[in-house]
């Protein structure tokens, strides 16, 4: 077969032409950025630092603390344990509708709340299945709980509160970012200007609610937006700001607050971390190493610790 030289000059300017706008779009962006976060890397962080402490705070008080440890199990899996516990969590105030909806089981404005999530990764680092239960230090049973487990691009995801059981299967990711909308993502590496990526969140709270009418998992998009100075244990750091938003797909809000900001230092740690929820912030401040270790030892002395007996 033969084709003119005109042609095969054509073929090649278009194909030239290709691969020059996937080297500028797709790669070079890749490569001038570099990757977006991956559960590998965090996973790393995790196993290194074993355990993390924040303080609590909604306008400008302190309302309870979180912890995270992380311990390694056999066949190399790895349990990253979130523990949330809210000395006075102002439900009516954070979540407005849903504090009319629970009113008959929670009737107080400020009620003690804890938050446990458990994450557990395969030994190359993926997630494979997580809990998350809340609940009250006075209930006998979780008010919420909600497991997952995901296998061969699937989640199978399963809601149960009270009587309310639902079931359901989602397309997932192995590599996709997963987490409830309460617990702190404590690192962040290897971050530069310009990088994006999506996240899947899930609401504990509101989850029931949501998996009625909705899709149960909510998309929200991350980039890296500069840098900032922020205090942090009584020293100044410089830090890459993270902003997160919305899905514009699914929120009519997605261009105006942004729904939460992390400041990450140079070394990946998260040193602070907001999330806007109600008419408010919920702001979460790292521990330093020695009030991380007391609040290790007060969670471990008691079953339901008082916030803060660890740290003060």
């Amino acid at each position: 077969m033969y084709f003119s030289r005109a042609y095969l000059v054509s073929v090649g300017v278009f194909w030239l032409g290709a691969m020059g706008w996937l080297v500028m779009e797709k790669i070079v962006p890749t490569l001038l950025v570099g990757n977006p976060p991956r559960y590998s890397d965090i996973v790393d962080s995790y196993r290194q630092q074993k355990a993390i402490g924040w303080t609590i705070q909604w306008r400008d008080r302190e309302i309870g603390w979180a912890l995270i440890r992380t311990e390694v199990l056999g066949d190399d899996l790895t349990e990253v344990k979130n523990v949330l516990q809210f000395r006075e969590l102002p439900i009516h105030e954070i979540f407005p509708l849903i504090g009319q909806v629970l009113a008959a089981e929670l009737p107080v404005s400020r009620l003690r709340l804890r938050v446990e999530t458990n994450l557990l990764f395969d030994p190359l680092k993926r997630l494979s299945s997580f809990q998350t239960r809340l609940k009250t230090p006075n209930s006998q049973e979780p008010l919420v709980v909600v497991r997952g487990s995901i296998d061969k691009g699937k989640l199978q995801l399963s809601i149960q509160s009270g009587v309310f059981v639902y079931d359901t299967e989602l397309p997932f990711q192995s590599n996709t970012l997963l987490t409830d909308s309460f617990s702190p993502q404590a690192t962040l590496p290897n971050l530069r200007e310009g990088q994006k990526w999506t996240i899947e969140v899930y609401s504990p709270i509101q989850l029931p609610q949501q998996a009625v009418g909705a899709r149960p998992l909510e998309v929200v998009h991350a980039e890296v937006q500069g840098q900032e100075m922020i205090l942090w244990q009584q020293e100044l750091h410089k830090c890459w700001v993270v902003v997160y938003k919305s899905d514009p797909a699914e929120s009519l809000n997605s261009r105006r607050e942004p729904r939460g900001r992390m400041w990450v230092d140079s070394k990946g740690r998260v040193l602070k971390q907001e999330a806007r929820v109600g008419g408010g912030k919920i702001v979460l401040v790292r521990l330093g190493e020695k009030e991380t270790a007391r609040l290790v030892r007060g969670l471990d002395a008691e079953s339901w610790p008082t916030a803060n007996k660890g740290i003060k």
